[in-house]
């Protein structure tokens, strides 16, 4: 699935530019938010050029796949194992590494998370990668302050149609990015980001993913049940964007994530803080669903120390202190700390100047059908048909299901949310 790459990062290579953090190299440019962008349509699978499994296959481990001169660029390695057990995994190749489905292909650094001696995968600088069809767990990096407890990517990877669940870290309990990481159908779940080392290097920021620089795509994935926390900052449960990483995510929901610092120590920007997702770079949030997450400080859903610019969104439901939705610091001259583009979100208390508020009416994170869960609208709902035609921009919703653009007709008004009601 690497040709979905270059249009994920087309998008997001522009939002780069007016990250606010650093040079800007278009510093008048209004925010890009996409228009209609349909996924192209899914591919026929290519045949494995390697196989990994215990018994039969080309190579009992993935890193001897990895490490063998005639495993070259655009290979295909194939796992077969139901439980693959392996940690370490260390890929400087461009190559697809892949399983037979999330439910089938479990790669796992050890049996019992506390005692895992590695994270699973390591992505080195320049390295294309691909992870599909696959749960990745019970990660743990070998030095105690290190990050990226499933996965640490510093090269271009794209993880489609896995799981990333019950790993561990310092930050980035699931997932630290420093390079170019699009998830596509994948799910980050029940993952830890403790911060629970010596003082001076705790961090516990990003339960699900911490992405410190470079940039992060959502599309149509969910970030759920991860947690910041411990004794560390505790910024960000779902996801911690910081302040040289670009995010663009689109249809896709955060959901039952906790920020919950414990800790005496003061922070100059508290702890505890967004219980969804804490911005000190810039996201874009597209048609996307903010729930039932928790902040043991400020910003149940959202917490901004930058920018964030965000269209047909729901943020409700969410637990902490000033609302849903917190902006650190305002900026009246459109600087840092600010909401930028802002228009047909719903979010349950009014916060970040959203246009509609209340409760939105949804029901539990649950298989709604898809790839990945989601927070259906019930049928009395005021999130439905409450986007005007000119702003229903994408043909399907997080689950694949059709909005009333493809659906309808294209004079049919949409739904705030990842969710598309069906009539």
């Amino acid at each position: 699935m690497k040709n979905l790459l270059p249009l994920l990062l087309s998008v997001t290579f522009l939002a780069l530019a007016m990250s606010g953090c650093g040079p800007s190299l278009f510093p008048t440019a209004t925010p890009i938010l996409p228009t209609a962008t349909p996924m192209p349509p899914t591919a026929t699978p290519l045949p494995a050029t390697d196989t990994v499994c215990a018994d039969g296959c080309d190579f009992t481990t993935i890193q001897a796949a990895m490490d063998d001169p005639g495993t070259t660029d655009d290979a295909i390695v194939e796992i077969t194992d139901p439980i693959h057990t392996e940690a370490g995994i260390v890929v400087s190749k461009d190559v697809t590494i892949r399983g037979l489905g999330a439910e089938t292909t479990i790669v796992q650094a050890h049996e019992t998370p506390d005692e895992a001696p590695d994270r699973v995968f390591l992505i080195e600088e320049g390295a294309n990668v691909t992870l599909e069809s696959m749960t990745i767990r019970h990660g743990k990096p070998s030095a105690q302050d290190e990050h990226g407890g499933g996965i640490y990517n510093y090269g271009t990877l794209t993880l489609e149609s896995c799981v990333v669940t019950n790993n561990m870290a310092n930050g980035g309990g699931g997932i630290c990015n420093s390079g170019v990481l699009a998830l596509i159908n994948s799910s980050v779940s029940d993952n830890t980001a403790h911060g629970t080392v010596p003082r001076g290097i705790e961090c516990g920021n990003g339960g699900g993913i911490k992405c410190g620089n470079g940039m992060l795509t959502l599309v149509n994935s969910t970030i759920s049940g991860n947690q910041a926390g411990s004794k560390g900052r505790a910024r960000g449960g779902g996801v911690f964007i910081g302040c040289q990483c670009t995010a663009l995510f689109t249809n896709s929901t955060i959901s039952g994530n906790r920020a919950t610092g414990k800790s005496g120590r003061t922070y100059r920007h508290g702890q505890g803080l967004g219980g969804g997702v804490y911005i000190n770079g810039t996201l874009q949030l597209v048609n996307c669903t903010i729930s039932d997450n928790q902040a043991t400080h400020e910003g149940g859903g959202v917490y901004v120390r930058s920018r964030l610019d965000y269209v047909n969104t729901i943020i409700a439901n969410n637990t902490g202190r000033n609302g849903n939705c917190v902006v650190s610091y305002t900026d009246s001259s459109g600087g840092k700390d600010t909401i930028g583009t802002n228009s047909n979100n719903l979010v349950g208390d009014g916060s970040c100047g959203s246009d509609h508020s209340g409760d939105p009416m949804l029901g539990p994170l649950a298989d709604n059908g898809g790839a990945t869960w989601t927070h259906a609208l019930l049928p009395d709902s005021p999130a439905i048909d409450a986007v005007s035609v000119v702003s229903c921009t994408l043909p399907t919703d997080q689950r694949g299901a059709p909005r009333p653009i493809v659906q309808t007709s294209p004079e049919t008004p949409c739904d705030i949310g990842a969710f598309e009601w069906q009539p």
